[in-house]
């Protein structure tokens, strides 16, 4: 098979890989190649020595480890006899043999060494400026940056210059038929992302701005499935990811997700269903390259939170989001945290924490709110703050509120309407106070101030 390419999508911590010209892939169209830690591979594995122990627990084996052969049309993977396994779309190859090669197919070394077939990029074919992408990942929300791009996408006639072209119009408005009738079919085959059919995707100009992804509770492909998915180029500007998990189980298999994350993101979350561990979080010691923020929506952590902290503040999160994690009586071990790591930002709002236990925490570091939030409520009775956000989905914590314009209305017979600060709302036998603005963290610890438990 001709105009493919093997191209590197995870390596593990200490493990580095060195292609022919450099880059992270390799094109071929006819011969032979190989691949290990000899030198004289044409693609040369390299392991620090601290690393060289876990690297070869996770599946690698020999110093020449696998071959291919590219011959007319076909791609062959040999497996050089060693004792390691070499993992084809999941499927194992023990001992010396070849398998037939097609595109997507995925390759993995080791647990976290994989790589994957694609097709060779066009040289006559120019892609979107890395920096035009990597602009409007760090900042969604900025049309102009979006005015940029589109800008680019139209004037080269990139793939998805039709999206931009059409919606960047319409904020201004168009009628133009022709546009709009290539648009709606563009936008029918945009959502035929077959590995990702089920899932939550955020789409601006032909990009998945924001998505979340479901862990089946059983699917051992889960990673293979993504990397393909997250390969296309409409991830080339992916902000916001969210994991939705079932449990322990699903825990176990982050390693392997967050390896083929998208490049770009700035913002993982990480919402459970079921109780776990907390030290079944650990693989998110792997942040992508760009991410600054972890959002941690747990349905109950077993153990101390002080372990996983250690680990993610080391791994260079700079914010760690609580959002809808209950650490109620956890007062004293936040106190703790918030002390040690007071350059870390923590966000605090919708963790059910009591406002007599937020007057204890006095730390600049702990912040009520994030930006992408419009609103909060605040229980009257224990002056717990939720955060809302309309730009979140299924964050109304089960009251009756539904997002209305730029706004928020209420939803029943205790308050029907478009909600202003200050608009109680009665839920799940509770009283809650509605406040909206600009500043909501000052605005919640000025309304601390003045309450009476």
């Amino acid at each position: 098979m001709s105009g493919l390419a093997l191209t590197l999508i995870s390596a593990p911590s200490g493990v580095s890989v060195e292609f022919p010209g450099g880059g992270r892939s390799y094109a071929c169209n006819g011969g032979r190649f190989s691949i290990g830690i000899d030198q004289t591979c044409e693609i040369v594995v390299r392991v620090e020595p601290w690393a060289w122990e876990g690297f070869c627990a996770d599946g690698w084996g020999g110093r020449k480890n696998c071959g291919f052969t590219v011959e007319d049309s076909s791609w062959t993977l040999t497996h050089f006899g060693h004792t390691g396994t070499i993992l084809v779309n999941g499927d194992p190859m023990r001992g010396a043999g070849s398998i037939d090669l097609v595109l997507g197919d995925r390759i993995a070394l080791s647990a976290s060494l994989v790589f994957q077939v694609i097709e060779q990029a066009s040289p006559q074919t120019e892609t979107e400026p890395p920096e035009l992408l990597d602009a409007v990942a760090e900042a969604p929300w900025d049309e102009a940056r979006w005015h940029v791009l589109g800008d680019w996408l139209i004037e080269h006639e990139a793939p998805h210059a039709l999206m931009a072209a059409y919606e960047l119009k319409l904020q201004h408005g168009t009628n133009d038929p022709d546009l709009i009738g290539d648009y709606a079919a563009i936008r029918r085959q945009r959502h035929r992302l077959g590995d990702l059919r089920n899932d939550h995707l955020v789409w601006k100009c032909g990009y998945v701005v924001s998505c979340s992804i479901w862990l089946g509770p059983r699917d051992a492909s889960e990673s293979i499935r993504l990397a393909r998915a997250f390969a296309g180029p409409q991830f080339g500007a992916t902000s916001r990811l969210t994991l939705q998990c079932n449990g322990t189980e699903s825990a176990s298999r982050l390693e392997g997700v967050l390896a083929v994350l998208p490049k770009t993101l700035r913002v993982v979350g990480l919402e459970f269903s079921a109780a776990v561990p907390s030290a079944s979080l650990m693989a998110l010691k792997n942040r992508p390259p760009k991410a600054h923020t972890i959002r941690l929506h747990l349905a109950e952590p077993l153990g101390p939170l002080g372990p996983l902290v250690d680990v993610l503040v080391a791994s260079g999160w700079k914010t760690i989001d609580f959002e809808g994690t209950r650490l109620t009586g956890r007062a004293h071990e936040l106190r703790e945290l918030l002390r040690k790591y007071s350059s870390t930002r923590f966000v605090l709002g919708g963790t059910w924490i009591g406002g007599q236990s937020v007057r204890e925490l006095p730390f600049g570091n702990a912040r009520w709110a994030s930006e992408e939030h419009d609103a909060l409520l605040i229980d009257l009775e224990t002056g717990a703050v939720l955060p809302l956000s309309r730009s979140r989905k299924d964050f109304s914590w089960g009251l009756p509120l539904r997002p209305l314009g730029n706004g928020w209305a209420g939803i029943g017979r205790h308050h029907d309407g478009a909600l202003s600060s200050g608009d109680r709302i009665v839920g799940s036998g509770r009283t809650f106070v509605f406040l909206t603005g600009a500043l909501l963290h000052e605005a919640y610890l000025a309304w601390l101030g003045s309450w009476e438990p």
